[in-house]
């Protein structure tokens, strides 16, 4: 039969990404790479919030209200500010030119904005975590996924807060992680297994490169035992290793983790 390729997918959960990556990543390391600000993670809104948002714009606010009036959208009751990112509101229904569209970013502030629902995949530019909460990732500002027509943030109430199973993570944001370019993936629909086995090599070629990186900088910051053995170091509270991050206020992987992670790593300091 005829072979097809299947598309990258643009985003994906935390739990299908953590699998994707493999070497024993977790769902929570992914988080904390977010937390650090090493990667964004992004939130879909499907139209069933019960909230709208501040959207802020950026830029010359002549060329701004150029840009949203050439979309062409302005009695759709929506404007695509990217291919992912949509913002929901009337106010601008009733615009027949650039300065209407101006004189409604301006109306109640010299600095252009709207008020606006939000509707599909939307990216978090700043959050806060308040682990007291179910839905612990509060005070979230975000920007449109994608190229936008404009530059753009959207500020949402901050009593509304996701949970880690709302969150996903992009393509661009998974190539950081990895390292490279996410493959498409051939396949024969009478026999996928050998596809299968090529992108299992693929993943532990950037598992094994990754851990041996994390090692020797490891051995070269904190040295070779901690290299070998960080698990010991990791969940000694005293140690070298832990009160730095802690200096700086950033979370330190599990010393399980990060074992788990060097297990692929192909140095070895004994």
């Amino acid at each position: 039969m005829k072979d097809f390729d299947l598309p990258i997918l643009e985003y994906c959960s935390l739990e299908r990404a953590a699998r994707f990556i493999g070497s024993g990543c977790e769902v929570e390391d992914i988080l904390h790479w977010a937390e650090i600000g090493a990667i964004n993670l992004s939130y879909k809104f499907k139209g069933t919030e019960e909230y709208s948002a501040f959207v802020k714009f950026f830029g010359d606010m002549g060329n701004i209200a150029t840009q949203i009036f050439n979309t062409g959208q302005l009695d759709d009751y929506h404007i695509n500010l990217s291919p992912f990112s949509v913002i929901a509101t009337n106010d601008f229904c009733e615009c027949t030119s650039v300065d209407d569209v101006l004189s409604v970013l301006t109306r109640f502030t010299d600095k252009p904005k709207v008020r606006a629902r939000l509707y599909g995949v939307w990216e978090l530019n700043r959050y806060f975590v308040d682990y007291n909460r179910n839905t612990p990732y509060t005070r979230a500002v975000l920007k449109p996924y994608g190229e936008s027509v404009v530059d753009a943030l959207a500020i949402i109430p901050e009593e509304v807060g996701f949970s880690e199973k709302d969150l996903l993570i992009s393509k661009n944001a998974l190539k950081k992680i990895i390292g490279s370019e996410p493959r498409e993936i051939n396949i024969e629909k009478k026999d996928v297994s050998k596809n299968i086995i090529e992108d299992d090599k693929l993943s532990k070629t950037v598992a094994t490169n990754r851990a041996s990186l994390i090692k020797a900088l490891l051995a070269i910051h904190y040295g070779e035992d901690v290299a070998n053995n960080p698990r010991k170091f990791i969940e000694s509270k005293d140690s070298e290793i832990c009160r730095d991050f802690e200096l700086k206020g950033i979370s330190l992987p599990s010393g399980k983790t990060v074992a788990s992670w060097l297990q692929d790593a192909d140095i070895d300091f004994n």
